[in-house]
């Protein structure tokens, strides 16, 4: 009897040890150097799809399955608060129209020294998180997508915070 209860504790122990840590793995750093000048952590190497003057890099996370993307938008446009407003407002009401959804929990937050804005919806079932904004005449996106369930905290954190500029 003792040690069936020594064996059941020593295996929820680590089971409890093995379930807080999966998915949590070394992350890969994805740097960009060049043209958009910045770094950010994905769940595994990044795959990147360069198409003109607008980017896509991704990586999907295993458990809990969650896919990280950033998009760059290169422009020729230098923005000001008010004309990212606008143009962020313009991009929210198109998720809107085109998927049938409403955003949610729309902030305004400082994020990298700049203005940023955070918000969610849901389309087909799946939710996403977003933060917006701009530097220089580049617009930012950073998306967390989950593909079951709710965004994972702890890995849109790291994802999130892990984004800086280069010089």
């Amino acid at each position: 009897m003792k040690t069936a209860i020594l064996f059941s504790t020593i295996s929820f122990v680590l089971l409890s040890f093995l379930a807080f840590n999966y998915g949590e793995g070394d992350w890969v750093t994805y740097s960009e150097k060049k043209k958009a000048k910045f770094e950010i952590l994905f769940p595994e190497k990044a795959k990147a799809e360069k198409k003109g003057n607008i980017w896509y890099i991704s990586s999907t996370l295993d458990e809990p399955l969650t896919t990280f993307y950033v998009m760059i938008n290169f422009n020729t446009e230098n923005y000001t608060e008010q004309s990212f407003r606008e143009k962020a407002k313009l991009n929210m009401s198109d998720i809107e129209n085109i998927f049938s959804t409403k955003i949610i929990d729309l902030k305004e937050i400082q994020f990298n020294g700049g203005l940023c804005m955070e918000y969610k919806y849901e389309m087909y079932g799946l939710k996403s998180l977003r933060r917006i904004f701009y530097k220089d005449n580049k617009f930012f996106e950073l998306t967390c997508n989950p593909i079951v369930g709710g965004v994972p905290e702890m890995q849109k954190e790291k994802f999130f915070n892990s984004f800086h500029y280069l010089p």
